[in-house]
């Protein structure tokens, strides 16, 4: 088969293979890999149910639409299309890339293994290499690096540090990614978007979100 529309080809992979990794951090490694490797690979989070949602929950549903739209854009990239011009597309890592990007996993998490803590601060320690490795040495690559562990920070810190300051370590790790980056816009950014969620998803929607870190005992807001 001929791939009529390269971007469609490309973007396709990079959807199928982001939805398919938050599904399988969400969930946990498929049994075979952690038979493979020794022990539990990522442990995983419970699913619950559409009433009583699990921390699971949101980001399997979410990654699964991601990974099926993926599979649709994938599709249409081999789809003839009238007019179609065959163009390169220039991404911005490469398979080298990629395999720098598994060995700094796969160290993280025998450091982990050896120092006896859990596998999230290997993922944490891991995006925070990758996010290095990407602003020193591939620059075009910088916004969907910084994207990606903005959203793995998110999830890691979100019980240890509540819902607050997990939500600004998001907006401002994402938005150092773009073209621009003012202290002061993205600091009134992250005052409105941390109001909103805690007004909509703990108050409207009464999700069991942390909104203090542990450490504080009486949170002033509940």
């Amino acid at each position: 088969m001929k791939i009529k529309n390269p971007k469609d080809f490309w973007a396709g992979l990079m959807f199928i293979g982001f939805g398919l990794f938050f599904v399988i951090v969400a969930l946990g490694t498929p049994a075979f890999i952690d038979k493979l490797w020794g022990e539990r690979l990522i442990p995983g989070y419970q699913m619950g149910t559409a009433v009583r949602m699990g921390p699971a929950y949101f980001p399997v549903f979410l990654g699964a639409l991601l990974a099926i739209l993926g599979a649709i854009i994938f599709v249409r990239a081999f789809a003839s299309k009238l007019g179609a011009e065959e163009t390169a597309v220039h991404l911005p890592f490469n398979f080298l890339d990629l395999i720098v990007a598994f060995v700094v996993f796969v160290v993280m998490v025998e450091l982990a293994k050896h120092l006896k803590i859990s596998n999230d601060y290997a993922m944490l320690a891991s995006a925070v290499v990758l996010s290095l490795l990407a602003i020193l040495f591939r620059p075009e690559a910088k916004a969907l690096t910084l994207i990606l562990a903005s959203s793995l920070a998110f999830a890691y810190l979100l019980k240890p540090l509540g819902l607050v300051l997990a939500s600004a370590a998001l907006i401002f790790i994402s938005a150092f990614g773009g073209h621009e980056f003012k202290w002061k816009e993205v600091a009134i950014l992250t005052v409105a978007l941390v109001i909103f969620s805690v007004v909509v998803f703990v108050k409207g929607l009464t999700l069991p979100f942390p909104i203090c870190p542990d450490f504080i005992e009486l949170c002033p807001i509940r």
